[in-house]
């Protein structure tokens, strides 16, 4: 355990850096005058919990530790999620628009014809870095004028709740690892070949009316997405 606690302080004080080669296993006998038996015991532990991993042949190295959010498995959203912890959210507004929904906005909201929609596209920052890109639609009825609404930097939700009284009381949720368009990539600032975590979502209202169809492109190379199940 002292070993598993000196080497996993090395790791979160950055002096042993992601993706380095962790010394090999004669090379910790050596360092620390501890045992092979030992330093196995140590390695295997942080490995467990994700702070080194193996690759055969090669050796040990060092993992990069992600950030935990757990927005995706509750109503808070990205921006209530991470000002909750402190953290400072940006917003980009790249689109806001009054609309005629597409099939899949028109099943997901249970629209019927002629209904229109209000669509936002936000990408979300968290100091320079893109974190989230969204795609919102929201039947237009129960939020008239939200096209003109000023969005910049603030929670949708809050929004939402505030200027028309529209809190979710349930919603479903599909998850999915997708590859992002060149598009995507672009604006989250990441190769087209480094995958994404895809989330859909459907939010409904307290007397089952669905108000709001999400879609939102996670950076799962920063950060990995937490559930608690009770």
């Amino acid at each position: 355990m002292q070993l598993k606690s000196i080497l996993q302080g090395q790791i979160q004080d950055g002096e042993l850096l992601p993706d380095s080669r962790l010394y090999s296993e004669n090379e910790l006998c050596k360092i620390f005058g501890v045992s092979r038996t030992v330093v196995r015991e140590a390695l295997s532990e942080l490995v467990h919990d994700r702070f080194i991993y193996r690759i055969q042949g090669k050796g040990t190295f060092i993992s990069g530790r992600k950030e935990e959010q757990d927005y995706a498995g509750s109503n808070i959203g990205f921006s209530g999620e991470m000002v909750g912890k402190g953290r400072k959210v940006l917003t980009k507004i790249l689109q806001q628009k009054l609309a005629d929904p597409g099939e899949r906005e028109q099943r997901m909201l249970r629209l019927t014809s002629p209904q229109r929609v209000v669509q936002i596209r936000r990408l979300l920052y968290i100091g320079d870095t893109p974190r989230l890109l969204v795609d919102m639609s929201f039947p237009a009825d129960l939020v008239s004028g939200f096209e003109n609404v000023n969005l910049g930097n603030r929670s949708i939700y809050d929004v939402l709740r505030r200027r028309y009284g529209l809190v979710p009381a349930s919603s479903e949720r599909w998850i999915e690892a997708i590859r992002p368009t060149e598009k995507q990539a672009g604006l989250l600032k990441i190769s087209p070949d480094t995958p994404v975590v895809g989330i859909e979502s459907c939010a409904y209202l307290a007397d089952g009316r669905a108000f709001e169809y999400y879609y939102g492109c996670h950076r799962s190379d920063i950060s990995r997405l937490h559930f608690t199940f009770r």
